[in-house]
């Protein structure tokens, strides 16, 4: 699940036609921060972090005829917690992945496209390009307050095999504009404990952290 979410996620920023002019440097870097979850919200949903990772991304363009280089740098957390599933035992079938990545605007033209992606845009892409997530259907929007807004949160459901049994899933995903960064939220659960999972993703939501360039 966190490959093919990070494999999309770091190839999102591209360089439009409608830039050509604007870059006059020969290496353009776009920075990030790091977008996290608090203490807090970790200890009451029983979440832990897993993995904390910045990945710096170089892309050769042309530019009125000379090459330039765009240095992007992201940021991206996982957490997990584990869960009963049975016949297979308690498994980090929880997973709650924020993904940070600079809006990355030049002049006013913003190069980054997941500047401006919908959350149903977003999660095709994912599926799409993770095999692990198969038969995903959007299912409603909902609100949640995140760093000071209340933001609007997709929730699809989707099968996936987890100890080689087919669960249920539900993902939830958001994405918005904070402080000169695209943040992008995703969480994935067993459907089938959707009333006790649901207000843990809520909880996390609500206690990210954030603080741009």
């Amino acid at each position: 699940m966190r490959k093919g979410i990070l494999t999309l996620l770091v190839g999102l920023l591209v360089v439009s036609s409608g830039c050509v002019g604007l870059i006059t440097g020969e290496t353009v870097e776009f920075d990030s921060a790091p977008a996290s979850v608090s203490d807090s919200a970790l200890e009451e949903t029983g979440y832990e972090q897993s993995m904390a990772d910045e990945q710096t991304i170089e892309r050769t363009v042309t530019v009125a005829g000379q090459e330039r280089t765009i240095r992007v740098t992201n940021h991206i957390r996982q957490y997990e917690r584990g869960i009963d599933l049975g016949p297979v035992g308690d498994v980090n079938a929880g997973r709650f992945i924020v993904f940070s990545t600079p809006s990355a605007s030049v002049a006013g033209q913003t190069l980054n496209p997941a500047a401006s992606w919908s959350n149903e845009r977003l999660v095709e892409e994912v599926a799409s390009r993770n095999d692990q997530i198969n038969d995903v259907q959007f299912e409603r929007n909902r609100s949640v307050d995140a760093l000071g807004e209340s933001r609007e949160v997709a929730v699809f459901s989707g099968t996936t095999t987890i100890e080689g049994q087919e669960v249920d899933v539900l993902l939830h995903l958001t994405s918005f504009e904070h402080e000169g960064d695209v943040v992008v939220a995703v969480a994935v659960y067993p459907e089938r404990i959707d009333d006790r999972e649901g207000p843990r993703v809520d909880t996390l939501l609500g206690g990210l952290s954030h603080s741009g360039n």
